[in-house]
């Protein structure tokens, strides 16, 4: 499935659920994939596709067809709706300068609640 989808253009794929057959997933160059598991079990007839470019929820969560996703490998997957690019963009580089200023404090032996007071 996630061949004939990197064929057809996708980027990747989030999964609300489990997947099978990493080995081959991760051999798709260019091709991520993020899910909240896996599984030794394959989906059988569970997996149907029934639409493209709509609305989906996810985890509770509504992706709009044109929203940003962004994945990292180790940390998860969030959803930034389109009309909302601009001021998360905005908001970045004063959250990671917090972030710096936290860890700056904590290792020069500040506690974690203390920094976090201070500058989050």
């Amino acid at each position: 499935m996630a061949t004939r989808m990197k064929m057809r253009g996708a980027l990747g794929a989030v999964v609300s659920g489990r997947i099978r057959d990493m080995q081959e997933l991760r051999s798709l160059d260019d091709f991520g994939v993020w899910a909240r598991g896996t599984s030794t079990v394959g989906t059988g007839a569970e997996a149907v596709p029934w639409s493209r470019d709509v609305d989906v929820s996810v985890g509770g969560v509504v992706v709009s067809p044109g929203d940003i996703i962004f994945a990292d490998p180790l940390e998860g997957v969030v959803c930034i709706p389109r009309n909302k690019l601009d001021e998360v963009l905005e908001m970045l580089p004063r959250l990671t300068e917090a972030d710096e200023r936290v860890l700056e404090f904590v290792r020069g032996g500040v506690g974690v609640k203390e920094a976090f007071e201070k500058f989050r």
